[in-house]
């Protein structure tokens, strides 16, 4: 099916192929920074997923706590507050009080958050606002507007749930202004520029992925007579593109977050950042073992004798049963397929993978009639034959008891008794019958050593060679 091509001159086209290749580990890039950015920002599902598990997380639950309650003590006088419930000879305790409060606020802010019911309004707000930011419609969400010019994330209501745990609800609803807790995601003036962006992203992700993909095909439709080392660079492109990208992540890390936070919220900023890149961590990997899968296949179409022997065995049902092999195959692919149902990105994706590993396997089957023609259901039955002779042999010759104390030391010295048999000179005989025999005897102490498994089959035959001599 291939030739042993070992030379760039016998490479027809290697020229092209180097450079595919090289195009290959640079979309490899492109495809996954993209695709990872389309997802995190673009996807509710996923934008969803992500602020989920941030506010899971110890270190972002204090930072976000934090902010609550210092956003509270700003805009309630609690002590002047504690004054009014107090009774009249404690009222001088009020400010102790209002600072002891302020480390159960603490507490009680982080302890809010861990609650399911907390955590399953953070994911509906989210959804919400993640659904209005998709859909630009001004005002549609209680958490994300684009009143007063300007795009906010609100966490009044996160402020006012912190309060109520420590008994100034009330309080904090009269006197917290629908102001505060608003963070700036985006000024108004920048939406549209980061519609377009948006636009830009969704369209490039598609368009690195699908070249990617014709890339890969391409760099082995090139080398023909020597597509299986073609698909070893094309497999080392896609993981020396997902390494890059990983190392890139991790590089990255250390700037983004100097640049976006200060140094007490850098616990909460390295735990955001690697949430929010898991998704990238985990599209890196998947390149990875897509590359791995290409190798497979590099071995099997490889002039190696062991490729021969699987693709004469694989002959049996690509030639004499396709119906039923392309009608498995096409199952994995359906299931495949609807993998990326959800989005319309991944289902291009997809199905140009199906479609290009489809005709890949048309062709396969035709090499494999074309150099296995007479191949036959009967094959099989040999190789699984083959397969148990080879067990059972490797049993027989098994040791007949666990190794023990002394087991090595006596199979050493049974070692040099043969090597001392074997090296008796045939003239130390008084007769020839008598040197037969000897040899013989020699010989079935051999083959006593070997069946135990003392001696391998290469000092079997090393030993055999000395008794008989060499052949004329």
């Amino acid at each position: 099916m291939s030739d042993d091509l070992t030379t760039d001159d016998s490479r027809p086209r290697s020229g092209w192929v180097k450079l595919t290749t090289f195009l290959v580990g640079l979309f490899t890039v492109l495809a996954l920074i993209t695709s990872w950015l389309d997802s995190q920002l673009l996807d509710t599902n996923q934008w969803v997923d992500t602020s989920s598990e941030m506010l899971q997380n110890p270190d972002i639950q204090s930072a976000v706590a934090a902010f609550a309650v210092e956003e509270l003590y700003a805009n309630v006088d609690v002590e002047a507050e504690l004054k009014q419930i107090l009774p009249k000879d404690l009222k001088g305790l009020s400010g102790i009080a209002a600072g002891g409060l302020r480390q159960v606020a603490d507490q009680g802010a982080e302890q809010a958050l861990t609650l399911p019911q907390v955590q399953s309004a953070w994911e509906q707000a989210n959804r919400a606002a993640h659904t209005t930011f998709i859909d630009v419609v001004e005002n549609k969400s209680q958490v994300l507007t684009t009143g007063n010019g300007q795009v906010e994330l609100q966490l009044r209501p996160l402020i006012i749930a912190i309060a109520d745990q420590i008994g100034l609800g009330s309080q904090a609803r009269q006197n917290i202004p629908a102001s505060v807790g608003s963070v700036q995601v985006i000024d108004s003036k920048q939406l549209e520029t980061v519609q377009k962006v948006a636009g830009a992203l969704q369209g490039f992700a598609l368009i690195f992925s699908l070249l990617l993909v014709l890339l890969v095909a391409l760099t082995v439709y090139l080398a023909r007579g020597w597509r299986w080392l073609a698909l070893i660079w094309a497999a080392g492109g896609l993981v020396l593109g997902s390494i890059l990208v990983l190392v890139i992540r991790a590089i990255a890390q250390g700037y983004v977050v100097d640049a976006l936070a200060t140094p007490d919220l850098y616990p909460a900023a390295n735990s955001a950042y690697s949430i929010g890149t898991q998704l990238l961590t985990s599209y890196a990997w998947t390149t990875i073992w897509a590359a791995i899968f290409l190798l497979v296949l590099s071995w099997l179409v490889s002039p190696a004798s062991s490729s021969v022997s699987a693709r004469r065995y694989l002959a049996v049902p690509f030639g004499r049963f396709p119906g039923a092999t392309f009608g498995l195959l096409g199952l994995v692919g359906l299931v495949f397929l609807l993998m990326g149902a959800g989005n319309q990105r991944v289902f291009l994706v997809h199905l140009l993978i199906v479609i290009v590993l489809g005709v890949a396997a048309y062709l396969f089957r035709r090499e494999l009639v074309a150099e296995h023609p007479e191949a036959d259901a009967p094959q099989l039955g040999h190789l699984v034959e083959s397969g148990k002779e080879k067990l059972h042999n490797l049993w027989s010759r098994r040791p007949k008891e666990m190794p023990g104390k002394g087991y090595f030391e006596e199979r050493k010295a049974r070692k040099a008794e043969a090597a001392a048999s074997a090296a008796t000179p045939a003239a130390a005989k008084p007769a020839a019958a008598d040197d037969e025999t000897g040899r013989l005897e020699q010989l079935e102490r051999l083959g006593k050593l070997h069946d135990t498994g003392v001696l391998s089959d290469e000092e079997f035959n090393e030993e055999k060679t000395r008794i008989l001599g060499p052949e004329d």
